[in-house]
């Protein structure tokens, strides 16, 4: 066997197609650090604002013309630097933000690479004027694609001024790739609100084209800068958060679920100052409207997290938009519960103004087809007839029989039967005792409950309200390891694949604690030997296979409260009163009733909401009364 070929050194056999290895120029290295670190004039809106501000600025403001790819200049009045300072101020890897790498583990400041201005000037042309306090003439630096003048004296006010222009210039196919003036404006905008949020305590002031876009001033607080951004309607259905467990602190603004949204853009974090868009971050806020918001709608939120700078590390993203937290499980817990407490504590109730609104100008509004008055079935009918009753609980046990026709009897029977809500709720604020609930009621459509207010009119979907009513029913008697099962004469038998017996095996006692009874009954079937007897329609088919797929989904065990309220969302769904349901005056009255005794029954399980209240103003309005 031969022996492996050395090398050769030979020149010639260096010919075409065969290039040496050779060190790239330091403009060619800028640029390519550039293709992380400025995407679009947006990027370095951000690189030159968090150096205002790790710089102490108490006021910043940023000019931006043609959506800031023709010029971007960010003025402060923060320490200014030194011409020995400013002659390193376009080397790569040149920062006064690290000594050590040691200070790679407590990062306080915005930026700490040494990079951003490196790479702006490779693909721009920049100038930097500034000047110290207490000096008396400034410096400056110019930088035209990667070609550094040296440094000269100039009169410049205490602080410091870039501008960054011509962005791409001399890369023409990176500059084909930015988009519309008013896309990039955006983009911009939504840098510079968010850091205006961050960092309560410094002014903003933005132009654009001359024209002012915004102006934040220093002494604004959190809610007043919302205010000026977002708008008053915003700004005045939020609830403040502020929470610590001694090593995190939670501070910020929380808005009612009705005001959530189809996208994640008003979902603001800001990590020591620091905008994050991080996925553990939004499944915080996920959890925490869990069971207040309907799925696939986002939550607004406006949250500053501080943290002790060594528990966490922000140098794993180029554009450090991403973090790594040491402790997530702690911190996931703690921020959930917190957010959680606020949430309830927002009007979770949907006006019916905007509808109205939204109907006179489309000119659609037409005189409602009620049914003549006189008509109408007053006469309290049993909940569900006896029949039926028998037909849909059998071969459950059936329920202590009561007296029909009294008040208590149709409570309890709307409530599903021994033990009633009534009885398992304790009285959490809910509508008030002071509501009226007297009647009398309107059904319509078999669906929605409507009754008089003083101040105009409600209409209730009764489905929504009664899976709340079921929901916390269950969760109380969860919570207080009570919960009270109605076991079947005959055990109801569900077939299932090998696998989800197996999985459904290793969760028996997790799901017993929740009124689930299961045995297995051989390779491919489980016996459903009882259910929680709040449940007015028990499916034990439907029921077991919900806890196969949340079971199945990974994740948290199966005893975690995420998991726990899933399967009692889909337990009290299938168990409440059904859309076509036809409801006697007293059934109704019981109902209303019961929700009396819930704190959080303005939307059902799944974030859909419960009632719609219109106010005798909106109608005037929209009758051009007044």
């Amino acid at each position: 066997m031969s022996s492996p070929k050395e090398p050769s050194s030979d020149p010639s056999d260096y010919q075409a197609g065969r290039p040496r290895i050779a060190e790239l120029s330091e403009i060619v290295r800028n640029q390519i650090a550039a293709g992380e670190v400025v995407e679009r004039p947006a990027s370095i809106v951000k690189e030159l604002v968090e150096n205002a501000l790790d710089a102490g600025a108490q006021e910043i403001r940023v000019e931006l013309f043609e959506g800031g790819a023709r010029l971007v200049r960010v003025s402060d009045d923060g320490c200014g630097m030194g011409p020995e300072d400013l002659a390193l101020a376009f080397t790569s890897h040149a920062t006064s933000k690290l000594q050590s790498v040691d200070d790679l583990e407590h990062i306080a400041s915005l930026g700490f690479r040494g990079e951003a201005l490196a790479s702006v000037g490779s693909v721009a042309r920049c100038q930097i004027l500034t000047r110290r306090p207490g000096e008396e003439e400034g410096h400056a630096i110019e930088n035209e694609g990667g070609r550094i003048s040296a440094v000269g004296t100039a009169g410049a006010s205490v602080g410091t001024t870039v501008e960054v222009r011509d962005l791409f210039f001399n890369t023409p196919a990176r500059r084909r790739f930015l988009k519309t003036t008013r896309t990039e404006l955006g983009r911009c905008l939504d840098i510079l609100q968010r850091l205006a949020l961050a960092h309560v305590g410094v002014g903003f002031i933005v132009t654009h084209d001359r024209g002012r876009v915004f102006d934040i001033e220093a002494q604004m607080d959190l809610g007043q800068r919302v205010r000026r951004l977002f708008g008053r309607d915003l700004a005045d259905a939020l609830v403040p958060v502020d929470a610590s467990d001694g090593t995190t602190r939670l501070k910020g603004l929380v808005a009612p679920p009705r005001l959530s949204r189809g996208d994640t853009s008003r979902q603001m974090w800001f990590l020591n100052g620091r905008s994050l868009r991080d996925k553990l971050l939004v499944s915080v806020l996920r959890q925490a409207h869990h069971g207040f918001q309907v799925e696939r709608r986002h939550p607004v939120a406006f949250l500053l997290l501080s943290v002790d700078p060594h528990s966490v590390d922000v140098n794993v993203h180029p554009m450090k938009s991403e973090v790594r937290f040491r402790e997530q499980r702690r911190l996931f817990g703690f921020l959930v519960g917190a957010l959680r407490e606020a949430v309830a504590r927002t009007d979770m109730a949907t006006p019916g103004e905007h509808m109205l609104q939204r109907v006179e100008r489309r000119g659609e509004w037409k005189p409602a087809q009620l049914p003549d008055p006189g008509k109408l079935e007053t006469t309290p009918r049993p909940f569900v007839s006896a029949e039926r009753g028998r037909e849909r609980m059998t071969p459950y046990e059936l329920p202590t029989p009561h007296t029909e026709g009294s008040p208590d009897a149709v409570s309890q029977e709307v409530a599903t039967g021994p033990p009633g809500l009534a009885e398992v709720l304790s009285d959490q604020g809910g509508w008030g005792e002071t509501d009226d609930l007297r009647g009398p009621f309107l059904q319509v459509a078999k669906t929605y409950l409507i009754r008089s207010l003083p101040d105009g009119f409600e209409i209730v979907d009764q489905h929504a309200l009664h899976e709340r009513l079921t929901f916390e029913g269950l969760k109380k008697q969860v919570a207080e390891s009570r919960i009270e099962v109605q076991r079947y004469l005959v055990p109801q038998l569900v077939e299932l694949s090998r696998s989800e017996v197996t999985l459904l095996g290793e969760h028996l006692e997790a799901l017993a604690a929740i009124g689930i009874e299961l045995e297995v009954f051989g390779e491919t079937t489980v016996a459903v030997q009882g259910l929680p007897a709040l449940m007015r329609r028990p499916d034990s088919d439907e029921i077991v296979r919900d806890a196969v797929r949340l079971c199945s989904r990974g994740g948290p065990p199966p005893d975690a409260g995420d998991f726990l309220d899933d399967l009692l969302h889909n337990m009290a769904c299938r168990s409440s009163i059904m859309a076509g349901d036809e409801l006697g005056q007293e059934e109704i009255h019981a109902l209303l009733q019961s929700a009396t005794k819930v704190a959080h029954d303005q939307t059902c399980p799944h974030g859909r909401p419960t009632r719609v209240r219109f106010r005798l103003s909106d109608l005037e309005k929209a009758f051009h009364r007044k």
